[in-house]
């Protein structure tokens, strides 16, 4: 709540066989070692979103997995923004760690109350060898307040990250996501969401950098643009010296529904290694007209054959969900976004 824990709202200790969760501000006194990917953080190369995150993100949600522990119930993580005249924009930070062979589900959801004001959230990730973590973030504040979210993942050999993402409040909603496929053989699959309407813009900035030989990485990420929103999709793959092996694709495709929505797309490679496959693409349309007329003329209304067409581009991102109860309330949120 507001950057800070709340306990009386939270489940922390040890709700279940090798899980650890507690607060940033105790791990830094009980499980310093914990932090060392999250602090001591510097603002020396940090943009201005995160310098303000550094300055005042004190506390925050620890997670810890111990090796071999497989955690089949999920764990959500959830931001709630109330600002008021003491204070406009909440910090917080969540640190996730799965130590070798774990493997678990973390959620995180930003929500918010109010006609200002907003959530800076980062999240640093390190996974041990071969561990799994499935990530899914839900970014759904107000319309009127800001989301400025980032995650930064650390992975070890043979190590799978899975990360969905579903880039939907605020007036404005940055999402930056940097993976560094640190470790032999380890994969990074990335896939999202994004739907504006009004005048949002909502940003996505990701870099995957491959640090190491025979990695693997995917990144899926869809727009559905209406009214006057904007959408930013600003995707790198970055293979170092030595990552020989790599396996890389990107795709961003967009959905315009009106004729002043906007979407702006720049994937990116930078190739410093030999014996890759690498491969992005962009593309940017409009609902099909002749899909319209087919679903037309077989009886169904012109705002119910959009819905399904609309559906039909986002059923992607949404059915790599792989919780049905989170799986479901996306979808009844898209759906009230496009009635």
């Amino acid at each position: 709540m507001n950057g800070a824990v709340d306990p009386d709202r939270s489940q922390l200790g040890d709700p279940l066989a090798g899980v650890h969760l507690s607060t940033l501000v105790d791990a830094r006194s009980e499980h310093p070692e914990r932090l060392a990917p999250h602090l001591p953080p510097t603002t020396d190369d940090a943009d201005a979103f995160l310098a303000l995150n550094i300055a005042y993100g004190s506390d925050g949600a620890v997670i810890y997995v111990a090796g071999g522990h497989a955690v089949d119930a999920p764990i959500h993580v959830v931001h709630i923004a109330l600002p008021d005249e003491t204070h406009n924009v909440s910090c917080s930070g969540v640190v996730i760690r799965l130590d070798d062979g774990a493997s678990a589900t973390v959620v995180e959801t930003s929500l918010g109350d109010g006609d200002h004001g907003g959530t800076n959230t980062r999240t640093t990730i390190a996974l041990g060898e071969g561990s799994t973590l499935s990530h899914i973030v839900v970014q759904d504040v107000e319309p009127t307040q800001v989301h400025l979210g980032r995650i930064a993942v650390t992975q070890g050999s043979r190590s799978a990250f899975r990360s969905h993402w579903f880039n939907l409040g605020g007036t404005y909603g940055r999402l930056v996501c940097d993976v560094r496929l640190a470790g032999e053989e380890a994969s990074a699959d990335l896939s999202g969401l994004y739907f504006g309407r009004g005048s949002q813009t909502l940003d996505q900035q990701i870099t995957v950098t491959h640090a190491a030989p025979n990695c693997t990485s995917r990144q899926r990420f869809r727009g559905v643009l209406d009214d006057q929103s904007t959408g930013v999709f600003n995707g790198g793959i970055d293979v170092r010296p030595g990552a020989d092996g790599t396996d890389a694709q990107q795709s961003n495709d967009n959905l315009l529904l009106s004729d002043r929505a906007e979407a702006n797309t720049q994937p990116r490679l930078e190739i410093l290694a030999d014996d890759v496959t690498c491969k992005h693409g962009a593309t940017v349309g409009q609902l099909d007209d002749n899909a319209l007329y087919y679903l037309r003329s077989r009886g169904i209304d012109e705002p119910a054959a959009r819905r399904l067409l609309i559906h039909g581009f986002a059923d992607e991102a949404v059915e790599a969900v792989d919780n049905e109860v989170l799986r479901a309330w996306i979808t009844e949120r898209l759906g009230h976004a496009d009635a």
